[in-house]
């Protein structure tokens, strides 16, 4: 699992607890979501870089290409929708008693599993 996918995991798990706990098999569903995210940023980094521009050095066109990933990695990550809050509403509550005890003690485990050792 690379970078994006270990970071979609535990943001999954700490706020989107419910969504991730009907995950299958989460270590295969984040690593495939890791390389979908890593290409989606490649992809943009691309688009905002270009190509080298006209007397750029080499050292000139590497640092816009860490702007330009900086910049990527925050757009799709701020609009990946393993990044977006999860939507619990009173009414998810109201149709599933069970759903109020089974996100506190998702929330619970979370906490446990992220303690310092």
């Amino acid at each position: 699992m690379n970078h994006y996918g270990q970071l979609a995991l535990d943001h999954s798990r700490n706020h989107r607890p419910v969504a991730y706990s009907q995950i299958p098999d989460p270590d295969e569903f984040f690593a495939e979501a890791g390389e979908e995210i890593a290409a989606a940023i490649t992809e943009t980094r691309d688009q905002i870089l270009g190509p080298p521009r006209v007397d750029e050095g080499l050292e000139s066109y590497r640092r816009r290409g860490y702007q330009a990933l900086a910049t990527a990695e925050e757009l799709v990550l701020t609009d990946h929708f393993l990044f977006q809050p999860e939507t619990t509403t009173a009414e998810d509550f109201d149709e599933d008693p069970d759903l109020a005890d089974r996100y506190r003690l998702l929330d619970e485990i979370n906490r446990v599993i992220n303690q310092p050792l």
